[in-house]
């Protein structure tokens, strides 16, 4: 449920392409279920590597169900994404669903599939240049480090393209909303439901975008506007949690706590600095527990023990114990760089760099530099529609006022898109609103998905 900071998010700015092509409409072929475990089935679904063509390659995507209970009245299905892009759905459905009201679980199936590319969906895995990626300085200053970045970029993009060249012109946004609605058709549904966190935004307002009489009810949480490009939304981000950075520090000092004075001096010690960026976003984005674990973390750097700080860094990625990790980098990088509106050249990007360094001077650089990759990526086989639809249902958009990687301002944007839309605002300092435990904000997320409709009030708390 998060929108990773660097490696991130970012959606087609050049949203002011043509109509999507008519595409014929998806089988109704039903999925053949299994049980997996914890009352969940899952299944795969086949569908076309490309969408324009039906009757071409395919490629599989798994998906999981927990059904509703048997004993309540059924509403229909409810699709659960957490974003990432590259964040399995299927583990996140797993852990999150006892967040939801029974009265919404009861009454719903929650179904999840892992977009292209992620989790046990056809796989990408292309990160043997990922390591030395990550080594580079994340604010190269002379022309060295400058190409050793270029160098590393580019070393990871042609090993995606070797491997999967042929999958990664059809890894964006669009192709995953199709995806969903050849979901839908084998789920036996006219209709969906859909939540969806951070970069999962992106897929729910595609969807409604292409198929707005498919939609029952659609929930934007920490929402990502897809009308700016690459260098805006880097530079909108990156002062987002800069900000957070300010209200971390103002917290630290009034508690004693080891505040940025501490982070830069671990930053300027550290051997690969782009883990003490990725530690700070972690502990940044999910106060209050983060922001005292990157307190504790930095007390210990302080002392000599960088380990506080990698295991923050490790959290980020949801690095397991067998080396595999939560967020898959490769698909995560594939959807970026098929979705957004990609700069003309290498050069482009280092002379952005001292606007990013001035608008924020901890995160600009470093959150600019992460799509480098895409300078070296095949171009998507066909372009995101605009985002945005008449038609459909209420849509209801939250907004915390605070958030560190989806600001926001992106919410009103992105809300300002669908006139059929309602954004909350929501004071918190936290990376997404439902399922934290705000009564508020819980209350007016399920009234609405039990009966679609403006909710009678725009401000939590």
């Amino acid at each position: 449920m998060r929108a990773p900071l660097a490696l991130v998010f970012a959606l087609c700015a050049a949203l002011s392409c043509a109509s999507p092509p008519q595409l014929p409409p998806p089988p109704t072929t039903a999925l053949a279920w299994r049980s997996c475990g914890g009352g969940f089935v899952c299944a795969e679904l086949s569908v076309p590597l490309d969408h324009a063509l039906p009757k071409g390659p395919r490629i599989t995507l798994a998906v999981a169900r927990l059904p509703a209970d048997p004993a309540a009245p059924r509403i229909g299905t409810l699709v659960v994404n957490p974003g990432g892009p590259g964040v399995s759905a299927i583990d996140y459905l797993r852990w999150s669903w006892p967040r939801m009201a029974e009265a919404v679980r009861g009454r719903f199936d929650l179904v999840a599939f892992d977009t292209r590319g992620t989790g046990r969906s056809t796989p990408l895995d292309c990160h043997g240049a990922f390591a030395e990626l990550m080594a580079q300085d994340p604010a190269p200053a002379d022309d060295a480090s400058w190409e050793r970045a270029v160098a590393a970029s580019r070393a990871l993009a042609r090993e995606c393209v070797e491997k999967f060249g042929a999958l990664l012109p059809y890894m964006g946004s669009a192709d995953n909303a199709r995806d969903l609605d050849w979901l839908r058709a084998a789920l036996g549904e006219e209709q969906i439901s859909f939540l969806g966190y951070s970069y999962g935004t992106a897929l729910g307002a595609a969807y409604l975008t292409l198929y707005p009489e498919r939609v029952r009810a659609l929930v934007l949480d920490g929402s990502i506007d897809p009308s700016f490009d690459l260098e805006q939304f880097a530079r909108e981000q990156a002062v987002a949690v800069e900000n957070a950075l300010a209200a971390y520090d103002a917290k630290a000092q009034s508690k004693g706590w080891h505040g940025t004075d501490a982070l830069d001096a671990a930053f300027a010690r550290a051997k690969t600095k782009s883990t003490v960026l990725y530690a700070a976003a972690e502990g940044l984005s999910s106060p209050p527990g983060g922001w005292h674990d990157l307190a504790d973390a930095l007390g210990r750097e302080q002392l000599g023990d960088s380990s506080g700080l990698d295991d923050l860094a490790t959290r980020y990625f949801g690095l397991r114990p067998d080396g595999s990790r939560e967020l898959s980098v490769e698909a995560q990088l594939a959807t970026l760089c098929a979705d957004q509106h990609r700069m003309v050249s290498v050069d482009a990007y280092r002379a952005a760099l001292p606007e990013l360094a001035a608008a924020s001077p901890h995160f600009g650089p470093g959150n600019l530099l992460s799509h480098l990759p895409c300078a070296f990526w095949p171009p998507p086989a066909s372009a995101l529609p605009r985002i945005g639809a008449r038609g459909g249902p209420p849509v209801l958009v939250l907004a915390n006022s605070g958030d560190p990687l989806t600001p926001h301002l992106w919410g009103e944007r992105l809300a300002a898109r669908f006139p059929q839309a309602t954004r909350v605002d929501v004071e918190s300092q936290a990376h997404t609103a439902y399922g934290r435990g705000d009564a508020c904000v819980d209350g007016v997320v399920e009234g609405y998905l039990l009966a679609p409709a403006p909710p009678s009030r725009t401000h939590c708390p």
